[in-house]
Formats: structure tokens, sequence, C-alpha cells
């Protein structure tokens, strides 16, 4: 078998050596601290695109969607075209309110669907670009691996929030990674806008980054940036709000620590499902083992500090499955800074993901729509995420978004069972 040494100055490319050579040892590129020599992969940026086209544009025409919020985002758009702002909940978010307010009217569902999809895609490519400017191979199958998940495909075709803070967030580490931390703090600040909770993903990325003594000053830059101008993009919430700051109430999402335990643990396995459970398994030496680069790799000091933290929130707030599309991120990037970023391994954990959205196996049905206390152990197979939300956005897409318009009890169905409950109660 031929080897291969990568060309100076950290170009993906590579050139076959003699194996008798006595060089033909594998060869380190130096690379200067914080910068890290090129991985390599094999599909490019417009494959990437049209993979995420060809998956998201038969589904983002069924209707808004079924995310239970979607009527308040409307609303709150159409009170932005009105100049009488008010967020569509708190602490709101902002950016992608107006995003919403300006497209809806000139291209209703259909046009606010496809730039969800655009952001969904520009998050597939720049995951692409981040895991092969950071020194890894295979960043086209880490990326297509986050594609893949339901949750991901499902929060990319509707009028939600999710992706759009994703694609803000891995094209801000893409331009802090190109030593433009300006730049990046914009990008940055616009994932706060587009969702709060982000503060921890984007905590996350600086601390990584500037972990490495010579990207401190880039990541202070980009952290100067980001966080006034992100404070800024709330100033319209807070002035709805008599020029006070009770737009960061929110519903408190602890029960009890059984209670959000148990919600925790279902909801994560819900999104990943058994064959990808499976598969961490089976890659958590591997895991484990990387974080022996910790001081070296600002991909896994990234991947692991934004999944601890989207955690520990997600177990504090329990909610929407669609709140762990970043632990998804994290996941992935995890796997891609690790020994398991193989593509073998990584064409597994993309079939995992899209079995998840075809058949699922569900071990419990909950005992009441949206009051949980518990469930009955009724083990089932069926219908998985992406099929069944299709399914529901089709029954639901000429009903107008709404709360009780029982779209978002349909689209739960695969984790919690039928919407009436296991006590046959509707609530």
């Amino acid at each position: 078998m031929p080897q291969y040494r990568c060309r100076a100055m950290g170009s993906p490319a590579r050139l076959p050596i003699d194996e008798s050579d006595d060089v033909a040892e594998p060869l380190a590129v130096a690379a200067e601290p914080g910068r890290a020599a090129g991985g390599a992969r094999r599909f490019g940026d417009l494959w990437l695109a049209v993979v995420t086209a060809t998956v998201t544009v038969p589904i983002l025409w069924l209707g808004y969607g079924t995310d239970l919020d979607i009527g308040a985002v409307l609303s709150a758009g159409e009170r932005i075209r009105d100049l009488d702002y008010a967020p569509s909940r708190n602490p709101g978010v902002p950016v992608v309110e107006a995003i919403v307010a300006v497209l809806d009217p000139l291209g209703g569902h259909v046009l606010v669907n496809l730039a969800t999809a655009a952001a969904l895609a520009a998050t597939v490519v720049g995951v692409a670009r981040l895991v092969t400017a950071w020194g890894h191979d295979n960043g086209d199958l880490v990326a297509l691996c986050f594609l893949a998940s339901p949750i991901v495909l499902i929060s990319g075709t509707q009028t939600a929030d999710f992706v759009w803070a994703t694609a803000f967030l891995t094209w801000g580490a893409v331009a802090l990674q190109r030593h433009r931390p300006v730049a990046a703090g914009v990008l940055l600040a616009l994932t706060l806008g587009s969702r709060s909770s982000s503060l921890v993903l984007v905590a996350a990325l600086l601390v990584a980054v500037g972990w490495d003594r010579a990207e401190r000053r880039r990541a202070l830059t980009a952290t100067a940036v980001a966080l006034p101008l992100g404070a800024l993009l709330y100033v319209p919430v807070w002035l709805s709000f008599d020029r006070t700051f009770g737009f960061l109430d929110a519903t408190d999402g602890w029960v009890s620590a059984s209670n959000n335990v148990a919600r925790f643990l279902l909801k994560n396995y819900a999104v990943a499902g058994v064959a990808l459970v499976a598969l961490l398994v089976v890659a958590l030496p591997a895991l484990v083992r990387s974080l022996r680069g910790w001081g070296r790799d600002p991909l896994l000091r990234f991947a692991v500090l934004g999944l601890l933290a989207t955690e520990l929130l997600f177990l504090r707030m329990p909610w929407k499955p669609a709140h762990l599309v970043p632990c998804v991120l994290a996941v992935v990037l995890w796997i891609a800074a690790s020994e398991r970023n193989r593509r073998p391994f990584l064409w597994l954990v993309v079939a995992a993901m899209v079995l998840n959205g075809l058949v699922v196996f569900r071990p419990f049905v909950a005992d009441a729509p949206d009051t949980t206390r518990g469930g009955d152990f009724e083990p089932a197979i069926t219908v998985g995420w992406l099929v069944n939300d299709i399914r529901c956005r089709a029954d639901y897409m000429d009903q107008p978004p709404r709360l009780d318009s029982g779209a978002w009890a349909c689209t739960l169905e695969p984790m919690r069972g039928p919407a009436h409950g296991a006590t046959g109660d509707l609530e």
C-alpha cells in the first residue's frame, strides 16, 4: 500500500512516497499553535449542499411545521411588521423572528422553511469545513452524520430556530479558526440572537479556542464583539417589557430530581435511537482515550465542553427533543476528534441516524401528555421520527399553527406514544 506525505503549510493535498523511503514512517505535519493542519475529505461543499437540498425540499412545503411555538413566532413576526414588537416567548428569538417577519408575507411557509433549510445546509457545510480546518479527516461524513439525525431534519425543514443557531455558531467557529475574530464575534452574536440558550455553546467554543495561549487574544476579541452585540439584539425585547428585565423570566423546567432525570434520559434515548446508542457504547473507549489530546485539539475541547454544557442545560429543562440538536452536533464532533473517525464507522453512524427516522423502539407510553409524571411499560416498534413527522405535517398543514392544534402531540408519538396518553385522557 502506498503511503502519503502531507505537503508543507498544512495543505490537505497528499503526495505518494515510496515504501522503501527511509522517511516512510507517518509524518506529523507541524502546525502553528491554534491552527491545525487540514484534514482530508472526499465530498466537497457543493455535494453536501445538494444532499441537504435533496432531503429537505420534499418536506419543507408541508406547512409551517409541528413545533408548538410556530404560531407564536409567526405572531411575533406580524408584530414586527406592525412596529409593535413583543417576543414569541421569553426571552425571545429576535433574529429568527425578524427573518420570519420579512419572509412570511413574501412566500408564506414555503419561503420561511426554505430559508431554514438553507441554514441547515450552511450548518452541514460549516461542520465539514470546521472538522477539516482543525486537522481531522472525513469532515464530509461527520457533517452527514449531523444531517442524518431525524431531529435535525425535522428542525431544519420547519419554522424553527434551532438550526439558525447552529449555522451561525459553526461559521463563527470557522471564522475564528481562520483568525478573523471580529467576523467570528458578529456571527456568534447572531447565534445568541437566534437562541439565547446558545450562550453555553458560544462559551464552550471561546474557551476551547482560547485554551491555546497563542489563540487567547483572538478568542477574547471575538468575546468582546459577540457579547455586547448579542445583548443589543435583545434591546427590542427589553423595550417591549417597558425597559425592564421581565423578559428573562421563563417557565421553570425543574419538577423534581427523579422526574427531570427520567425525562432527560428518555428524550436523549429517543433522539439517539437504539442503533446509535449501541454504536456510542462501542465508541466509548475511543472517546475516552481521545481526552488525552485535550491540550492540543480545539475540536475535541469544543465538542466535549459543548456536550457537557448543553446536556446540563437540558437536564435543568428537559423540554423539546429538538433542544438536543446542539448535543447531536457535539457528539458527532467528538467522534470526529477520536480514533473512531473512520469512514466505515461514520457510515454506520449515518445509517443509525437514518434508521431512527424510519423506525423506533419505544419502551414507554406517557401517562398524560405535557404533564407526564410517569408512564406505562408498553414496548413497541413503531414508525420513526421523520416518517411520523411527515405524516403529522400532512395531516395538519391546512390548519393554522396553534399550540392546541394537535400537531405537537402527533409529532412526539415515537417518543411518548399516542397523543391521548396511556390513561386515555386528552390533556
